[in-house]
């Protein structure tokens, strides 16, 4: 990769809290709005996930908080994202209406141990 640290295709890794928030998310829209309007809630909430990862620095970044991390909009959620080797670590998909930095600072050591798991693979 010649003067380029990122891979041309970055891609993306979920922590086991972000594929959790994904599963709650598209269970509850499917008993609120029916399969098909779940089914495309959550495709929209991968493609922005992948759009993170592609252009990682459009996140919003909150690093003066419990931990640093970035953001971004996806539809009625945000995408909480840290940078790792592979692209971006999914950290949770939550809703904007949420406060952000108390998830963050309330989640467990095992959840910070699998961030830092995640950034020392190469």
């Amino acid at each position: 990769m010649a003067g380029n640290d990122r891979p041309s295709h970055a891609g993306f890794l979920l922590t086991r809290n972000a594929a959790l928030d994904l599963r709650r998310i598209h269970a509850r829209s499917r008993r609120e709005w029916g399969d098909d309007v779940a089914d495309r809630y959550l495709a929209g909430l991968y493609a922005a996930i992948g759009d993170a990862a592609a252009n990682p620095e459009k996140g919003r970044l909150r690093q003066r908080r419990a931990a640093p991390f970035l953001m971004v909009a996806a539809r009625q959620h945000f995408v909480i994202y840290d940078l790792v080797p592979q692209g971006i670590a999914v950290l949770a998909v939550q809703l904007q209406v949420r406060d952000i930095e108390t998830l963050i600072a309330d989640l467990t050591p095992t959840f910070h141990n699998e961030v830092q798991r995640l950034k020392r693979q190469a």
